[in-house]
């Protein structure tokens, strides 16, 4: 089945077609979803430029009508062409264009999708396949409504979505102790100098 069959699949807001005055009384201040949050629920280290927008205003109204990040949700960043489901830190950010949400029709996990888009064999090949005769890396997000998805019995997705957030988890663990260790050999590093520096006065 594909994926257009199971789920609902459309682009974030267009943040210029929300985004009002932030002198206006009745505006709210709302966090976006952005890649820092997508590359720490994947447990990659995220060194690209910080996004120059992070919060927009938006009127009350307006903001009742869009909808905002919740677990139930993936998002995928056709460029990049990473899949997330939404962690529960990252519910109720706002997830703009450069993000297709995906909303399931019916009893699907989140997390299994998200292992399946990232890592399985037959999904990646798709992808590759999509894109050939084109000039352009990213996907549309008509490639993705058209994915075709090997769907299991909803135990065996809860199982392979749960071993696959245990190993984010852990690959995220073991990128915060190299930095950690980096910044600790940094620092011994720049003692050591001052020593040697004290030492020769």
């Amino acid at each position: 089945m594909l994926l257009q069959d199971i789920a609902t699949v459309t682009h974030g807001a267009f943040l210029s077609r929300v985004k009002t005055n932030p002198e206006d009384t009745s505006a709210q201040v709302v966090n976006l979803y952005t890649m820092k949050e997508m590359n720490e629920s994947l447990g990659l280290d995220y060194r690209g430029d910080h996004e120059r927008v992070t919060a927009i205003p938006i009127e009350a109204d307006r903001l009742s009508k869009l909808k905002l990040a919740s677990e139930k949700m993936v998002v995928v960043n056709l460029l990049s062409q990473k899949s997330v489901a939404i962690r529960k830190e990252h519910a109720g950010l706002l997830i703009p264009s450069n993000f297709v949400v995906i909303e399931w029709n019916e009893p699907f996990s989140p997390l299994y999708f998200e292992w399946y888009f990232n890592e399985h064999p037959f999904c990646r090949k798709q992808l590759i396949t999509a894109r050939q005769g084109t000039s352009i890396s990213a996907l549309s997000i008509q490639m993705l409504r058209e994915l075709e998805i090997v769907m299991p019995p909803a135990d065996k997705q809860e199982l392979i979505g749960k071993m696959y957030r245990s190993l984010k988890k852990k690959q995220a663990l073991q990128m915060e102790y190299k930095q950690l260790e980096e910044q600790f050999m940094h620092y011994t590093i720049i003692k050591a100098i001052g020593d040697i520096h004290n030492d020769n006065k």
